[in-house]
């Protein structure tokens, strides 16, 4: 569970997300519903695949690995720092 309390780590570090402690290989982020399908198109044309509005559930596996844990905490950073730029 080292990479979802990662995951949890990085992500709550994103003042424009919530993310609940990790407990077990999932981790939970709440976005504002109207972000959630841009950011969910921005995470896939990165090869991260997300699902969910408002609530989404992340869930880690033994094939992730740390720098995947990297890749999509930057991935979701970008997009709320882009966002923010266009506002």
């Amino acid at each position: 569970h080292d990479n979802a309390k990662s995951l949890a780590e990085g992500l709550s570090r994103i003042d424009s997300i919530k993310v609940a402690p990790a407990q077990t290989n999932m981790v939970y982020m709440a976005v504002e519903p109207q972000r959630s399908v841009p950011l969910r198109e921005h995470l896939k044309e990165r090869g991260i695949l997300i699902s969910g509005q408002g609530n989404i559930r992340l869930v880690t596996h033994l094939d992730v690995e740390r720098r995947d844990i990297d890749r999509v905490v930057a991935a979701v950073k970008d997009f709320f720092l882009s966002a923010a730029k266009a506002a």
